[in-house]
């Protein structure tokens, strides 16, 4: 389940095109053989440095089934390290009340608290520009910029041959309003395709798309969307060009009005982009949660969402939270969902085998489920997209009919290890899965099972809090603004999910980094559940990491036998 992000595939042609195509294998070097072969291979590589390097050209240029038969076995070459960037979202956008004709009613009466987090665990020199703005640098592994007037660019500079490992955090705390709650998201690399998974334009609810080009070119971006009923027809906005160092906003109920629930699908042609949804609800006057709805995994046919923490709710409750699915392609689908929470494996509620039509975005509720931290696994006959959305009642306000509610979208990610800023000012819990793999490790179980295991494995309460089943381990390390503050081991047992309060990693952290160990039996899939206080009750955000498998750290380089690129 990890995604295939570490390698390149290109074909070096005679005379000088270059082709590039994804590979799923891990990254590893070998010799090129005849001197004839270096020059094209080094050719090869001087072409794709000039056209903006392998992670550019990955995302827009397909492989050619007839230039794949013909070419020669492919050689593999390190890609030397460059510049990383990444693209924090910006201030949240405030409700335009220039219309309201009512000039003594504030719908956001409290300004919004807006924080941009970075830190590094390896880096060489480290800025973080707002669009338009001036560079302010990383100090001391860690850097908190305040109040910021736009979305926020990090690059990072390699150091001694190796990429930076960095990673930042946006987070915007509203108490009161229209737009209360805790709307943070993780700074995310730009990219070609981009799925967004969440957010609504009915009645009182609004739904602004953000595109942000962090490049020096400009950036012609397609935007799809689909809602209950399929493919939304987004007239003239499904067309939009971004300027280089700028962004532009995209109100999608002035052009998908009504979608209850929605699925946007971002491709960029030119330059690659950043996008996210500012998802807010409203009923009447009372605040139902603002949220930032980020890009998760492409469509494929399993997915894992991680950092699903749901209170206790009813089946058939309709502030229990849900599952969000769509098939994008043509042929509807067969899903099954599984739920691996803190005692082992557990159905969702008709959610085995359901048939979902083909472009249509459907919601599962999470009722009837105990209350505790999950991931997801969602199995399918044919590639989906999916995330979940999970909420928390507060008290009522003097307006207010019924209590207020604060919801959190978690995006499909990656398994694996990687980093993860905490948000300035918010206490954070990681939310740690080991999603079973079907494959059996050599070593043996690290604890043993019972002799009459229950459904899920759960643990016998006659023996303790030991694991009853096979565990994996993952580190957890704890960072600061002077370095590393802490370290835990971290057991999960396989089909579960635990959590691990950052509180007790150590004292003002300001990142994490999880490191797995390659255990055959599962692997690890990771968040971070970020919560505020506020007078009338919790606030909160799901972050997901950025995860070292979607880095590319080497190319496979070929002969090719014709011109053009396919």
């Amino acid at each position: 389940m990890t995604t295939d992000g570490d390698r390149e595939d290109v074909d070096v042609q005679e005379p000088t095109h270059p082709e590039v195509t994804r590979t799923g294998q891990a990254g590893r070097t070998s010799q090129a053989g005849r001197g004839g072969r270096v020059v094209r291979i080094l050719s090869g590589l001087l072409v794709l440095g000039l056209t903006g390097g392998v992670v550019a050209l990955a995302g827009t240029l397909p492989a050619s089934p007839a230039a794949t038969a013909d070419a020669l076995p492919a050689d593999e070459v390190d890609v030397a390290a460059a510049a990383g960037t990444l693209v924090c979202p910006g201030p949240l956008r405030l409700p335009d009340d220039s219309t309201s004709g009512d000039s003594a009613f504030d719908r956001v009466p409290v300004a919004p608290v807006e924080r941009v987090t970075v830190f590094g665990t390896r880096s060489g020199t480290v800025s973080l520009t707002p669009l338009g703005g001036s560079a302010q640098a990383l100090d001391d592994g860690a850097t908190v910029l305040r109040s910021p007037t736009a979305p926020v660019v990090v690059r990072a500079d390699p150091v001694d041959g190796e990429p930076a490992r960095v990673a930042g955090a946006t987070a915007s705390v509203v108490a009161d309003g229209d737009l209360r709650g805790l709307s943070a998201a993780s700074c995310a690399r730009p990219a070609s395709n981009l799925w967004l998974v969440g957010g609504s334009t009915e009645i009182e609810s609004s739904a602004d798309l953000v595109l942000v080009n962090p490049g020096a070119t400009a950036a012609d971006v397609t935007v799809e969307a689909w809602g209950p009923a399929g493919p939304v027809d987004l007239g003239s906005g499904a067309t939009q060009l971004v300027a280089p160092g700028d962004q532009r906003t995209l109100v999608l109920p002035g052009v998908a009005a009504e979608q209850r629930r929605l699925v946007v699908h971002v491709s960029a042609a030119g330059g690659q982009v950043s996008a996210y949804l500012q998802d807010s609800l409203l009923d009447g006057f009372t605040p139902r949660g603002t949220d930032l709805v980020v890009a998760g995994s492409a469509p494929a046919a399993e997915l894992v969402v991680p950092g699903v923490v749901v209170p206790a709710a009813e089946v058939d409750d309709p502030d229990a939270g849900a599952l969000r699915l769509l098939v994008p392609g043509e042929e509807d689908a067969t899903v099954s969902v599984r739920l691996l929470g803190p005692d082992g494996e557990t159905e969702l509620p008709g959610a085995q085998d359901l048939a979902l039509a083909a472009g249509e975005v459907t919601d599962l509720s999470l009722g009837g489920i105990g209350a505790g931290a999950y991931t997801a696994v969602v199995e399918s006959d044919v590639p989906v997209v999916a995330a979940a959305t999970t909420a928390r009642e507060g008290e009522a306000g003097d307006l207010d009919a019924q209590p207020r509610l604060e919801r959190a979208w978690s995006a499909a990610t990656a398994t694996g290890g990687g980093l993860l800023a905490v948000p300035d000012g918010t206490t954070g819990t990681l939310t740690i899965g080991a999603v079973p793999t079907g494959v059996e490790g050599e070593r043996e179980p690290a604890a043993t099972p019972s002799p009459e295991p229950t459904e899920g494995q759960r643990p016998d309460p006659d023996a303790g809090t030991a694991p009853q089943g096979p565990v994996v381990t993952a580190t957890v390390r704890a960072y600061g603004a002077t370095g590393r503050v802490g370290e835990q081991e971290v057991e999960v047992p396989v089909g579960s999910t635990v959590r691990v309060l950052v509180a007790d990693l150590g004292a003002d952290v300001t990142g994490i980094e999880v490191v797995t160990d390659d255990d055959p039996r599962a692997e690890i899939s990771w968040a971070l559940l970020a919560t505020a206080n506020a007078a009338d009750g919790p606030l909160l955000s799901v972050l997901t990491p950025l995860v070292d498998t979607e880095a590319v750290t080497s190319a496979r380089v070929r002969e090719a036998s014709r011109l053009g690129v396919g």
